[in-house]
């Protein structure tokens, strides 16, 4: 199982440059985490760098849990719920115009303060910035060939879990920007469908490796049983981390609570209730089983342990043959924001056996899987509505035979939503629509931004302009349906404590 390696900073000074490199040979893949980030790239970048000159290993990437502020420019300021007091750019634009460049692959979920009009146009997930790359409402992908990563953005907020996303431009309406960063019920379903459908090529797998006539001379049983499956590779069969920026409901149980409420006693009530967190990633956690969960929002560190009974998700191997697991456990790590000096940083060992895909710098690192891509597609058309006409039970992959899933030949190196649009041939919603307002006279638009984070080089170049030209966004006619309530959004953590 893998192993937690707790440090704390307090990060002062600039930030220091730093290439990643290859994962080798390793048996282990040294993953930085952190909670909110509140738009201090530089002092996370810093603590990452500090970790690596103390501890002399080397980072491959790094995963932010929301509230990460992709902010770039002044405009964006609109599309952000936050109190007026942290009303301002913060990092993340400095990596946007390419004065600095991210030095470590950093990927994350958005939270409930972010600039939620650009994030939308990203809802199937995109780079913002060269090495930074938004994982989208929700999403799973797979970085260097090895570790499978599913993330969901946003908190709960059980008056708009079935309602339809509003009318964009969100900023034209307070209500709306902060329903945006509501999670909806399809974003839960879409990841259930992913992991039934995994669990049922699992299952398969495991079923057909006890048979001694699949084993051919030069073939693996897995491969045998992948042939269905036509993948240049045989894709990770388990996710090994998972993203969300709310607490999955009833975690508190699998930790330490008392000492949680003795450092957060007004969590005590809606603990009592079950409402500390999100009830559908709460049970999302026990049928996706990952090896860890990474979680922020409550700005406080929390750990817990997730025992899974029963025959678990299989192992991340590809050429090797090994029983189905009988018992698997998830680590929830729970993280603060780099404001406080500490408690917002940790480092993970993800133990992987097979030797990560070759890249070229930092083209291709991060793959879309391939079973998500199929998930995207048949939901497309429910996305906007969020209706509940679709759910994971419904969905094509999980009730067709597993001999007829059938995927693409090639993996998708991400790139940014559209490149995804135009791969699985699907026409942009309402939701995806860019914006015809610019950002600053001194940014860049946000079109292509995906295809320039792969071709850019480590400069501080200004990346160039490609892909599509911005057009204008159209909005639906708001109506009785859209929102209209009042959402405090957690005052006790906001306003009362003071606590953003």
């Amino acid at each position: 199982m893998s192993t937690l390696v707790h440090h704390f900073f307090n990060v002062k000074g600039c930030m220091t440059e730093k290439n990643t490199k290859d994962i080798g040979p390793s048996t282990n893949v040294h993953v930085a985490v952190v909670g909110c980030c509140h738009g201090e790239l530089d002092k996370i970048y810093a603590a990452c760098s500090a970790h690596e000159a103390s501890s002399d290993r080397t980072i491959d990437f790094v995963i932010c849990a929301g509230d990460f502020q992709a902010l770039r420019g002044v405009e964006d300021l609109r599309s952000m719920a936050v109190p007026e007091k942290y009303n301002t750019l913060g990092d993340f634009v400095n990596y946007y115009q390419g004065k600095k460049r991210a030095p470590y692959l950093t990927l994350f979920v958005g939270g409930n303060h972010e600039c939620s009009d650009w994030l939308a146009e990203e809802s199937y997930g995109g780079f913002l910035a060269p090495n930074i790359y938004y994982l989208g409402h929700s999403s799973v992908v797979i970085v260097d060939g090895c570790i499978t990563v599913a993330g969901i953005s946003g908190i709960f907020k059980s008056h708009d879990y079935r309602r339809p996303y509003p009318s964009r431009p969100f900023h034209m309406s307070e209500s709306a920007k902060r329903s945006a960063y509501h999670v909806r019920r399809i974003e839960v379903e879409k990841l259930k469908a992913f992991v039934h459908i995994l669990q049922r090529v699992n299952n398969r797998v495991n079923q057909r490796s006890v048979e001694p006539a699949l084993q051919t001379e030069g073939v693996s049983r897995e491969a045998a049983d992948m042939k269905h499956i036509p993948s240049p590779v045989a894709f990770p069969r388990s996710i090994d981390i998972f993203i969300s920026h709310d607490w999955p409901a009833g975690i508190t149980k699998y930790g330490d609570e008392e000492q949680l409420l003795r450092y957060k006693p007004y969590f005590k009530e809606d603990i009592c209730h079950g409402a500390l967190g999100n009830p559908h990633t709460g049970q999302l956690l026990h049928e996706a089983m990952p090896q860890y969960w990474i979680s922020a929002h409550l700005h406080c560190r929390f750990e817990a342990a997730v025992v899974h009974d029963g025959v678990g998700n299989s192992s991340n191997l590809t050429n090797i043959t090994t029983p189905p697991m009988t018992c698997q456990q998830t680590k929830f790590l729970a993280l603060d924001k780099p404001a406080k000096g500490k408690g917002f940083i940790d480092f993970v060992d993800i133990p992987v056996v097979r030797v990560p895909v070759e890249r070229a710098c930092d083209q291709g690192r991060i793959v879309h899987h391939p079973l998500w891509l199929e998930v995207l597609r048949e939901t497309h058309n429910h996305l906007t509505d969020n209706d509940g006409k679709w759910s994971a039970d419904s969905c094509r992959l999980v009730n067709c035979p597993v001999e007829g899933i059938t995927l693409s030949k090639n993996l998708l190196v991400a790139q940014d939503t559209r490149h995804i649009l135009r791969h699985l041939g699907l026409t942009p919603t309402v939701l995806h629509s860019q914006s015809a307002a610019t950002v600053s006279t001194t940014t860049l638009t946000c079109s292509g931004i995906g295809k320039a984070c792969h071709q850019r080089a480590a400069t501080n170049e200004v990346p160039a302009l490609v892909g599509d030209v911005l057009q204008e966004g159209r909005t639906r006619t708001v109506g009785p349906g859209d929102v209209q309530a009042t959402d405090i959004d957690m005052s006790w953590v906001e306003d009362v404590a003071g606590d953003t």
